[in-house]
């Protein structure tokens, strides 16, 4: 005995196999992506919270204020700025740690701090980005004739 389908069956099967294929290929045209981009606006109020957080870290060790430089530049094409400081510091604070601090610390905003050490000039550089944005530069110089004042 042989076993045979009916049309009318198979119709359906094709037909609801097509109309499903239409339907989810409307459906994802049609929904707007999701976007989880910040705005400009919303980038500047996060960086102007790291900066705090920044002078927070820096506190933490033994850096007197003097030690530390502080410009701000306007990023191109943008309505943010990137801040840059230089921070002298003794030979006795290690400048890993302070990287590893401001990483830590950058990653509560969701945001890096990529670090780079320049042993010619005995520099370590960290790179605060957030999205697309480097916000914050941090330029840490071991120097072994620093004064306190006072």
């Amino acid at each position: 005995m042989k076993f045979q389908f009916e049309k009318s069956i198979i119709f359906r099967i094709v037909f609801i196999l097509a109309a499903t294929a239409i339907g989810l290929s409307l459906a994802t045209k049609y929904t707007a992506p999701i976007s989880h981009a910040r705005s400009q606006q919303e980038i500047a109020g996060i960086a102007k919270m790291i900066d705090g957080e920044v002078d927070s870290v820096l506190a933490q060790f033994p850096i007197d204020k003097s030690w530390n430089r502080k410009r701000q530049y306007r990023i191109p094409e943008t309505d943010l700025t990137r801040t840059e400081r230089r921070v002298a510091i003794p030979p006795e604070v290690n400048p890993i740690m302070i990287n590893r601090a401001l990483n830590i610390m950058a990653q509560q905003y969701s945001a890096r701090a990529i670090g780079s050490e320049n042993l010619k000039e005995n520099t370590v550089t960290v790179h605060i980005k957030l999205e697309s944005y480097i916000i914050e530069t941090i330029s840490i110089k071991t120097t072994r004739d620093l004064k306190r004042p006072g």
